[in-house]
């Protein structure tokens, strides 16, 4: 064919032809859901912000009900703001004053001046708050209360002039106010600048915050500024990794809204059925014939000549004269139940009383309920025995696990939501403070007001992580000591204390022993025991103490 290579293509066989392909496989995220189940589920894509505008005055609703109406999240409530403040958020100034003059000596006096008037205009309600009711320590168990019900926190700073002080005997003019999150308006106009009732200028920044108050028995609106001069009046927290985007924040419970109102229902549905078990009901079974066996009887009965048999009207009339007589026994016999006095007398033949108690709706419910409480304890952040307040099944490893597991989620949250509160109304404190000359400064205000950044540095330290053998960790923390890979720092910032503070009364109260010639029981461990070669004797793990 000229050199051509002619080909032609087989025709397969009718069978392959007829037989149906297997559909290629193929490598892809959710392929895997044959059954439908995560199709069912409707899900959308959108920015975090729109999806906290059309759910978070609901979840607030919600999440507030829940705590005053469930005494699993009253609770666990109670215990998520003990374990972030405690009795008090204690103040740890920590200015930088080696370029203004200060030696580490005069740095230290200052930092100790500044936290003891701290601390007492923090615990003076009539000087801290706008009304004069709550102390700062009160306003931050607020905002972390407001914080796991709308997932943020709001304070506003006002100023009373001197002449207001003077009416009120008060000397401090900077005063602090809580605000309720669902009082922050949700007006949105993007067009505008609005955003769930922040304005925002032409870089993203809040500037203004619009306010629903309550005046004269109406409710208006009032927008605010977000800086007063260099101090910032309006503190707005929240948990912004939570959700990023967003200007608002949503409460963290809202996850386990679902659950939580399961385990009520749960509980609900349980304690209707033991109270339903507590009733019963009773029948008496009995060999009495029913309508369909009267209708035989009577049928029988009317049977005459060839459409009956012989003897019918007597075998009716027989069986009719047996039940009379049942029926006049029965009458002559007393049944009761229920009341003050029952009494079962005898039963007619053949009859047999049967008692009915409703039945359990499950027999798991323990196990269940506890597994709706464990997801409840770790969308809060709580571990489940602090939840249901049940040790039984928890072992000391076991323990020392779930606080380590919940303790960063703890820190997390004093250092997102209420330290950012209380560092707040910290430096508008100091500003006045600095300028009325209530606590001198090297160079004055006009010095302070240039160095402000290092001057209000500060750390705010709550209660000590909980442990579960403190035994045990402070044989840890020792050997950590002695091997160099811990500071004294660090024993005593897990405790919520200042180390320095707590080395000057170490030392005051061993100047104490000496002078009133009493031992010290300060000091580090060293040989020289009882045991052999200066060891420790048999049974002690700790050796001699020298001073």
């Amino acid at each position: 064919m000229g050199g051509i290579l002619v080909t032609t293509k087989a025709k397969a066989p009718a069978t392959q032809r007829n037989r149906k392909t297997a559909p290629p496989a193929r490598m892809e995220y959710m392929g895997h859901d044959r059954v439908g189940i995560i199709h069912m589920r409707r899900a959308v894509t959108r920015d975090i912000k729109h999806d906290v505008l059309a759910a978070a005055d609901r979840a607030f609703a919600l999440a507030f009900d829940f705590m005053q109406n469930s005494g699993w999240i009253s609770g666990a409530a109670d215990q998520i703001i003990s374990d972030m403040i405690g009795t008090e958020l204690k103040l740890n100034a920590r200015p930088d004053l080696s370029r203004l003059g200060y030696s580490d000596a005069e740095r230290a006096a200052w930092c100790r001046l500044v936290e003891n008037d701290w601390r007492r205009w923090s615990w003076t309600p009539r000087e801290c708050d706008i009304e004069g009711r709550a102390t700062v320590q009160e306003m931050l168990d607020g905002a972390a209360r407001y914080y796991l019900a709308g997932g943020e926190a709001l304070a506003v700073l006002d100023y009373m002039t001197p002449a207001v002080r003077q009416r009120y005997g008060i000397r401090s003019g900077v005063k602090a106010r809580l605000v309720s999150p669902h009082r922050l308006s949700r007006y949105t106009s993007l067009v505008e600048g609005w955003d769930q009732g922040i304005y925002h200028d032409e870089n993203g920044r809040p500037t203004h915050y619009r306010f629903r108050v309550v005046e004269g028995g109406l409710e208006l609106d009032l927008d605010l500024p977000v800086m007063a001069g260099a101090i910032q009046r309006i503190i707005h927290t929240m948990d912004r990794g939570t959700t990023p985007n967003s200007p608002r924040g949503i409460s963290p419970m809202t996850p386990a809204f679902k659950v939580i109102a399961q385990s009520d229902q749960l509980a609900d549905a349980t304690l209707t059925t033991a109270l339903l078990q507590t009733a019963f009901a009773a029948t008496i079974t009995s060999p009495e014939p029913s309508d369909t066996a009267f209708q035989a009887l009577q049928a029988v009965a009317e049977m005459e000549g060839d459409e009956g048999f012989e003897g019918a009207q007597d075998l009716a009339a027989d069986l009719l004269a047996v039940w009379q007589q049942r029926i006049e026994s029965l009458k002559s016999k007393r049944l009761s139940i229920g009341g003050d006095a029952s009494q079962v007398n005898h039963l007619g033949p053949g009859e047999k009383l049967e008692l009915h108690t409703a039945q359990a709706g499950g027999a798991h419910y323990e196990a269940f309920q506890r597994n709706l409480l464990r997801e409840v304890a770790r969308c809060l952040g709580v571990t489940v025995e602090s939840l249901t307040m049940d040790h039984s099944s928890a072992s000391y490893s076991s323990s020392r696990m779930a606080v380590a597991s919940v303790w960063p989620t703890v820190v997390r949250r004093r250092e997102r939501i209420v330290a950012p509160v209380a560092q707040g109304i910290y430096e508008a404190w100091l500003d006045e403070a600095i300028a009325e000359g209530r606590i001198p400064f090297k160079g004055g205000y006009r010095a302070f007001a240039a160095n402000r950044d290092l001057v209000v540095d500060a750390e705010w330290r709550g209660p000590a992580r909980p442990s579960a053998d403190p035994y045990k960790d402070a044989l840890a923390e020792k050997v950590r000591l002695e091997s160099g890979t811990m500071t004294l720092q660090e024993v005593w910032a897990e405790r919520g204390l200042d180390w320095e503070e707590g080395l000057d009364q170490i030392g005051r109260e061993q100047d104490r022993f000496e002078e009133i010639g009493v031992r010290s029981p300060f000091g580090r461990s060293t040989g020289g025991g009882a045991g052999p070669m200066g060891a420790a004797t048999e049974g002690t793990r700790d050796p001699a103490n020298a001073n």
